[in-house]
């Protein structure tokens, strides 16, 4: 058994369905559950909820972790991969409970170098076999490559995922070595930029403006920009002004459990900056995309 076999086996054995279809995974003492944050399209009528995030929801006795002390706490090379992966494999099985037709699902995508390319190849043939069982369209899931991940290999993985139709990232634009040639190297439909890095950037007038030429050069070569990380009204100001085409943020929505009800309402924009720190629900009423 291959070391990639031998993973998939792993995540396997450690995932649990419930009575209504949904599924947990298992790491030592911890419960693993997927939460999902919404993402919002930027159109004329609004902020329309057309896409989700899947983040991890570690759990340890009934009670919620805080996902960096989840991770702090795995320690191994070989345990921070096989749990990455788990989640990841958790937000993918979870996708259908939602509820809605339609939706984005944005996944970070992990690969281990050690592995190699036919590895690589088989997973992205696993995801777009899922996909396919499910019957979801392939350009509906968009995997997150962070810009620190081995380029060579991304690169290769990057062709791999867009033959099969499946949507590319670039992951936490801002941090580390961020910059456009690093972009084209995998040539994304999406560039999202990191929070952290954008809420620092929006405390600043001078600097709020270089964003906008950088979404302004992304935009102008065919991508897709997504600002995430917004939690205040002027922070949102900000990127409505940058021209993102996607925003997320607890401003805007929180993380809530695989299964919870999803609200397909648009947001107001004027409405929201009139509220000022006013905390949208994500899940209200359970309703159907067209």
């Amino acid at each position: 058994m291959t070391d990639a076999e031998d993973l998939a086996r792993r995540i396997d054995d450690a995932i649990n369905v419930d009575e209504v279809g949904i599924e947990t995974g298992r790491y030592g003492p911890y419960y693993l559950k997927t939460l999902y944050q919404p993402i919002f399209c930027n159109t004329a009528d609004g902020l329309q909820p057309c896409g989700v995030e899947g983040l991890a929801g570690p759990q340890r006795e009934g009670q919620p972790v805080a996902t960096r002390a989840f991770f702090a706490d795995v320690a191994a090379a070989e345990d921070r991969l096989f749990v990455e992966n788990l989640c990841h494999t958790l937000h993918l099985r979870n996708y259908p409970n939602i509820g809605v037709d339609g939706l984005m699902l944005f996944v970070k995508h992990y690969a281990n170098a050690d592995f190699g390319l036919k590895a690589a190849k088989a997973q992205v043939a696993d995801i777009a076999a899922f996909l396919d069982e499910i019957s979801v369209d392939p350009a509906l899931l968009v995997c997150e490559i962070a810009e620190t991940a081995d380029e060579g290999l991304m690169t290769q993985i990057a062709a791999e995922l867009r033959k099969h139709r499946i949507r590319i990232a670039v992951d936490d634009f801002g941090v580390g070595r961020s910059t456009l040639s690093r972009v084209r190297l995998l040539d994304p439909e999406v560039v999202k930029i990191d929070g952290g890095w954008f809420r620092r950037i929006a405390e600043v007038a001078m600097a709020a403006k270089l964003l906008n030429s950088l979404v302004d050069a992304l935009q102008r070569e065919g991508r897709q920009v997504l600002i995430q990380g917004i939690e205040t009204a002027a922070q949102l100001r900000v990127a409505m002004q940058a021209g993102a085409d996607f925003v997320q943020g607890y401003l805007l929505g929180r993380p809530k459990l695989a299964g919870s009800i999803f609200d397909l309402n648009p947001l107001h924009i004027e409405g929201l900056f009139a509220s000022g720190e006013r905390v949208v629900p994500l899940f209200a009423a359970r309703s159907r995309a067209n």
